[in-house]
């Protein structure tokens, strides 16, 4: 189902509660009128006859009023998952930001230039990255766990490209159509998310050594 057409079928569904409405509510004020002038011109007692009359047929008419706005929601509801079962997705950027640089091809404790490091928390044994962020006060460190605690370590994700500069990017798998996103909604619960780091070629190090002693 197009956007189009799911607009179509909500304003078909809107359209025929509201002449529900309309007519119904005619008819309601009728029935009382004529109910008022049947009591006064009889001299009915209207606490005794007329009152209980009154609610009987306004309640008789508020029935089918309630049923057809459920079948006015449930159409919207069934219109709204067609919706978004027909729709395509796609990985949006929802943050971006720069990464700096720490250390030289000089430093005794670290050999190249350092775009990232890895930790993990003792006490939760949970392995996250530390990463050099560049702000319009300076340069912070951060690590993954404390700046993005919704992204999993294993949502996380490093990419060598020569042709961009260093910088990460939070992403979300979103509808490609923005209309549908706001006709839809989504719940943070649901949302997919991941985190890349695009760092120069050659910057990651996969260095093995084997204690051949053990």
């Amino acid at each position: 189902m197009s956007y189009e057409k799911y607009i179509e079928v909500v304003d078909l569904a809107e359209k025929h509660l509201n002449t529900w409405f309309f007519w119904m509510g005619i008819l309601t004020v009728i029935m009382v009128i004529l109910i008022l002038v049947i009591a006064f011109s009889s001299k009915m007692p209207f606490s005794q006859v007329t009152l209980p009359v009154l609610f009987v047929t306004v309640l008789m008419f508020m029935v089918p009023l309630f049923l057809q706005y459920f079948n006015y929601v449930s159409a919207k509801n069934e219109a709204s998952n067609t919706l978004a079962a027909s729709q395509s997705r796609e990985w949006q950027v929802k943050e971006k930001g720069d990464l700096a640089s720490l250390g030289n091809a000089s430093d005794t404790v670290m050999s190249g230039v350092f775009f990232l490091g890895i930790g993990k928390v003792s006490s939760k044994q949970e392995s996250y990255y530390a990463f050099a962020k560049k702000t319009d006060q300076g340069i912070q460190v951060k690590r993954t766990d404390e700046a993005f605690k919704t992204i999993r370590f294993s949502d996380i994700y490093i990419q060598e490209k020569a042709a961009e500069s260093p910088h990460y990017a939070l992403e979300v798998y979103r509808y490609k159509d923005k209309r549908v996103e706001k006709v839809i909604g989504s719940s943070p619960d649901d949302e997919k998310s991941r985190l890349i780091f695009v760092v120069p070629e050659k910057t990651v190090q996969q260095d093995f050594h084997v204690d051949a002693t053990k």
